[in-house]
């Protein structure tokens, strides 16, 4: 996977992560990370963690498959959860696989995110807003899981907290720092030409070809949406919208070369969302809106 330091040109340069981070040392062969095993590592973690949360926070708080619909405030919780250890033992773990710290391995870019942040946080804007307009003239499920979790003003404030900062962070990091890569490399290997120049070029650049980063923006963005079926009841046409912003999301990251590029118009899309709900419902007052 590439890497992009701070250049002074005013647009970054793909590098290779191996062997121009450090030009004074001998790399070797050229390193492509995170690859699928790196990926299916990574979303193996996430589900057993998920799972262990859900059981722990559901025990401690007496809850049952029935009762949860009850309690949106103790899902929202086993969520969170989830999402903090998934970072936490990611952040601690991968760097040991990849033998360069976490933020590099899954091209974090943050500088490349400051150097464009009023741009993304007016796309995020603009992406929400479109994305609302599709939802107006689609068919949509009378009630949802989603709408549960907005049931009282303290869990609508929690929602609102929690999906403009560890949600964007924790799904951007999984689709757009692991998988979507992962993908990528996975392409570029199978249409490699075999032959001794194709080698060659396969272990001296960890760049990816453009074919390949549309193959894994189109297929990484399947899971993304499926990840939020649960929460609109299954309603195909608000998936195909979340299809649609995860594209979005995945054209940042592939054009900025940076995770927190589409980290935060994640983030911004989310608190628009929930901007127009909390001055609609007074503040989260009025819920039945």
């Amino acid at each position: 996977m590439s890497h992009h330091p701070l250049p002074d040109a005013a647009e970054p340069k793909s590098l290779d992560i191996q062997h121009d981070t450090d030009p004074e040392r001998d790399h070797g062969l050229a390193r492509r990370i995170p690859h699928l095993g790196h990926a299916v590592l990574f979303f193996t973690l996430a589900w057993m963690l998920v799972s262990v949360s859900a059981l722990v926070i559901f025990s401690l708080a007496h809850l049952n498959q029935d009762s949860l619909a009850q309690h949106p405030g103790t899902v929202l919780l086993a969520q969170a959860l989830a999402y903090v250890l998934i970072l936490a033992v990611s952040y601690w773990l991968f760097p040991h696989l990849w033998e360069v710290n976490f933020a590099q391995g899954i091209h974090w870019g943050l500088s490349a995110a400051r150097r464009k942040w009023y741009w993304i946080v007016a796309g995020g804007v603009l992406l929400s807003a479109a994305a609302q307009s599709c939802l107006y003239f689609l068919p949509q499920p009378k009630t949802t899981p989603f709408d549960q979790l907005l049931s009282t003003r303290m869990s609508g404030w929690l929602l609102a907290s929690f999906a403009v900062t560890l949600a964007p962070i924790a799904e951007e990091i999984a689709f757009r720092g692991f998988l979507l890569p992962a993908l990528a490399t996975a392409y570029d290997w199978l249409a490699l030409e075999r032959s001794p120049a194709g080698l060659e070029r396969w272990q001296r650049s960890t760049q990816h070809s453009t074919s390949a980063l549309a193959f894994a923006a189109i297929f990484s963005s399947v899971p993304f949406a499926l990840l939020h079926a649960d929460q609109i009841s299954h309603a195909w046409g608000i998936l195909g919208v979340l299809y649609g912003v995860s594209l979005a999301l995945s054209l940042v990251r592939i054009r900025m070369h940076s995770v927190a590029g589409s980290t935060l118009l994640h983030a911004t899309y989310n608190f628009t969302i929930f901007a127009v709900t909390l001055v609609s419902t007074g503040g989260f007052k009025h819920l039945s809106r």
